[in-house]
């Protein structure tokens, strides 16, 4: 079966985060707490308390990590296995997804399957930054698990831009002096704008016209008498 884990950035940024942030925290907090000697009574129990917390997630960083493992699905072309760890794991058809036990939403640039456990919900996220993500993706369109959760990805975004330009250039071709309606009441049209409600700019290079919106009428095309 395919893998799709997290990737090696950011592992390594997490690691540093904790290297250079968390860790010296808890050390700062412990010289404080034990070994600094004009430090008050009560400014050592509040840097105990900070030792407790930076290394408290120190700690359950290195357990997460080394023992439980991280997140990381494994799936072909009709299954797929969720592992929250090495000790959960969820799997499911893909024909299943999304359902009420397991749904998938857009974030950023990647996707969030959230399924629900034993009694907790568990977040599975994946994105550009992963392992195998373009094969994983591919895989989610082919198994019809982004039409059915109603998503786009990033190509078909693009393709709706690119068909939307290729429309509005079209209409501006066919309507080159086209006007806005005419709104009800005694008014006259724009003298800046004409009646377009924009005002249009060509640019030398790219040869193609940028409209504005024109603050006279505030894209009506009309002024009242």
């Amino acid at each position: 079966m395919k893998k799709c884990t997290i990737g090696w950035f950011s592992k390594i940024v997490a690691c540093l985060v904790f290297l250079l942030f968390f860790v010296p925290l808890t050390g700062f907090s412990l010289y404080m707490a034990f070994v600094h000697p004009s430090a008050s009574q009560e400014e050592r129990l509040l840097f105990l308390a900070g030792a407790a917390m930076f290394g408290g997630l120190t700690a359950f960083a290195v357990y997460r990590t080394l023992y439980l493992g991280l997140v990381w699905v494994e799936y072909d072309l009709e299954t797929v296995i969720f592992h929250y760890s090495r000790k959960e794991e969820y799997r499911f058809r893909w024909e299943k997804i999304p359902e009420s036990r397991v749904q998938v939403v857009r974030e950023g640039s990647g996707y969030v399957f959230c399924i629900q456990g034993e009694g907790q919900q568990r977040r599975i996220p994946l994105n550009r930054l992963s392992r195998g993500f373009q094969d994983f993706e591919r895989t989610l369109t082919e198994t019809g698990v982004l039409e059915r959760a109603a998503i786009l990805t990033d190509e078909r975004l693009k393709q709706n831009a690119e068909q939307t330009w290729e429309q509005y250039k079209r209409y501006r071709e066919t309507y080159p002096n086209s006007v806005q309606p005419k709104p009800e009441g005694d008014c006259t049209v724009c003298p800046d704008c004409q009646g377009r409600g924009l005002l249009l700019k060509k640019l030398p290079l790219l040869k193609v016209d940028v409209g504005k919106v024109c603050k006279t009428c505030g894209g009506s095309g009309y002024l009242p008498k």
